[in-house]
């Protein structure tokens, strides 16, 4: 399973080196209101999903 992080309303950043990330798959207008994101350093490239507070 991926680790879960909060939306928030800033930009999204890599948990890990915090660089900025780019969006896979947005599922903010179904049930699971989630997003799949992704690192864009290239060393780095880790990918983690992005929930509501209240929907973990």
């Amino acid at each position: 399973m991926l680790d879960m992080y909060y939306i928030t309303d800033q930009p999204t950043t890599c948990p890990i080196c915090g660089i900025r990330a780019e969006l896979l798959a947005d599922f903010y207008h179904t049930n699971l209101k989630m997003l799949v994101s992704k690192c864009l350093n290239v060393k780095c490239k880790y990918v983690f999903l992005e929930v509501e507070p209240d929907q973990q």
